[in-house]
């Protein structure tokens, strides 16, 4: 497992050597809430043609009115034959929509079977954006805001910057958390009471029968299980016992109440997951890694040779929440959990 800083962004560290997996999450410029039924729209549409053209698996989404939060699996560089990287190509690209600086399909196929200087030099920069989360995600927002901007008719950028990332380990019990805090969103601000209810997140189109959402959550829980049995182990999580695993809108099935919250809080005691995950959680955000102390220790012990940095601990509990195994690599001490 390799964590290299060079390459960084905003500090955060990427996986390199094997798959790495991240929450990622981005905001408009001044919080400005742009985004409406038809731009969520165009965006997931995006996600899937960018993600499908660098390699990125899509594990879970949540698109909102001033940011989203994706959950994507990164895999390690590999070879790519021709006729993957065409079918890749295409998913961007075609006659309609290909850019003066981007050749036809076409134009490229014979460019890649010459072989010449020219054709090798295309072929590695095609690939430099492949299997890289940076480039993913700066070419996922770039795209979208050129859409948004040609739409709206305005200049400049609609981001408030780059975009933040959390290094999630590949387990159920990492995954399946981080994956229940984004679909949770909506609930968080008010928009619905049942995450089911919120069309433009991974987990209400699952629940509705599209099967690439439904191979997302199977990821989450390490392919263990089909939808059907995952979907039953994920309810625990989002939901809670009770009324709210049932998928009846109980009393208690939505937002949680926030005085409730805030005594718990300030008296440190700890919230059940179901609970604590409907509120802010700074750990997702701003942990620089999450997962079990092992996990977190490996991150360190690379980090220590790399770069020399000093750390008198590797993994920290998780604060004012039932979270289990799992652990945040940074120790936050200013508001890791919130009421919404």
């Amino acid at each position: 497992m390799k964590y290299l800083r060079q390459g960084r962004y905003r500090g955060r560290h990427l996986v390199y050597g094997q798959e790495g997996v991240y929450h990622v999450t981005s905001r408009t410029a001044c919080g400005q809430f742009l985004f409406d039924d038809e731009a969520k729209e165009r965006f997931l549409k995006i996600l899937r043609k960018q993600a499908g053209f660098c390699g990125v698996d899509v594990m879970a989404f949540c698109v909102m009115d001033n940011h989203f939060h994706l959950l994507v699996a990164v895999p390690e560089e590999c070879e790519i034959p021709d006729s993957e990287l065409l079918r890749r190509y295409r998913l961007l690209y075609d006659a309609e929509h290909c850019p003066p600086s981007a050749p036809l399909p076409d134009v490229l196929a014979s460019l890649l079977e010459r072989n010449d200087e020219e054709g090798q030099l295309l072929r590695q920069r095609l690939l430099a954006r492949m299997h890289d989360l940076s480039a993913f995600v700066r070419e996922l927002k770039q795209r979208f805001g050129i859409w948004y901007n040609h739409r709206h008719g305005n200049r400049g950028t609609i981001w408030a910057d780059r975009f933040n990332s959390v290094i999630v380990e590949a387990t159920k019990e990492a995954l399946s958390t981080v994956a229940a805090y984004i679909d949770l969103n909506p609930v968080r601000a008010g928009l619905v009471v049942n995450p089911v209810e919120y069309r433009y997140s991974s987990y209400a189109r699952a629940v509705v029968g599209n099967r690439e959402a439904q191979r997302g959550y199977e990821r989450v829980f390490c392919l263990s299980a089909r939808w059907r049995s995952v979907q039953q182990s994920y309810n625990l999580i989002l939901y809670g016992k009770g009324e709210r695993s049932k998928g009846t809108l109980g009393k208690d099935f939505g937002r949680i109440d926030p005085e409730v919250a805030r005594r718990v809080i300030e008296n440190k005691g700890k919230l059940p997951l179901s609970d604590v995950l409907r509120l802010r959680v700074r750990y997702f955000t701003a942990g620089t890694a999450i997962g079990s102390a092992l996990f977190l220790k490996e991150v360190g012990a690379d980090i220590r040779q790399r770069h020399g940095l000093e750390r008198k601990r590797d993994a920290y509990p998780m604060r004012l929440g039932e979270w289990g195994d799992l652990r945040s690599f940074r120790n936050l001490q200013v508001r890791p959990v919130t009421p919404s």
